[in-house]
């Protein structure tokens, strides 16, 4: 009869994905992974945003059936790594083109600095651009149609100066 910690050692109840999935820790035999002690939510290192990209490459590495569905699940995923974007079921999800979606950092923020003109009105931002040197984070997502009828979904986070429209793509087909 075997003991306890022998059959642990043959257990295997978790399936590993490359890159992790932000809220999984990896196997004993992973080499890399989404996760570390160091924060992903710390995005002005360039070593967490690459530690992002190898989630979306994960994450995005299959076919699916719904693409408005897994842009949902990527916002949850995205939320566990204190990103969000504005993404609700008014959205126009378009093929064969990017998609853009400006990333805001903890919701952003509101409120005024010392040097800023209250006059003016409350500055409000995407929470990124004061720990970013006024740069941006950008989430680009481009949806095809696979042969097999189902759709292959590429997302990529990118750093952009200047302002961005929200939801800013061009349309060619859209899914409803």
């Amino acid at each position: 009869m075997k003991k306890f910690k022998e059959l642990k050692k043959q257990l295997n109840e978790g399936e590993y994905v490359d890159g992790c999935a932000l809220g999984q820790w990896p196997t004993p035999n992973s080499t890399r992974s989404a996760v570390s002690d160091f924060g992903i939510h710390r995005i002005e290192h360039d070593s967490q945003l690459q530690r992002l990209g190898a989630f979306l490459t994960a994450f995005t590495g299959r076919e699916y059936i719904d693409p408005r569905g897994v842009l949902s699940l990527l916002r949850v995923k995205l939320n566990l790594a204190g990103l969000d974007f504005d993404f609700n079921k008014k959205n126009e999800i378009t093929t064969n083109a990017p998609i853009k979606f400006r990333l805001k950092r903890f919701g952003g923020t509101f409120g005024t600095t010392p040097d800023h003109d209250l006059s003016t009105g409350f500055k409000v931002t995407d929470g990124t651009e004061d720990i970013l040197g006024g740069d941006h984070l950008e989430l680009i997502i481009n949806i095809t149609e696979a042969p097999s009828g189902l759709y292959k979904i590429n997302a990529d986070i990118s750093r952009v100066s200047g302002e961005q429209k929200q939801g800013d793509a061009a349309s060619s087909t859209a899914i409803d």
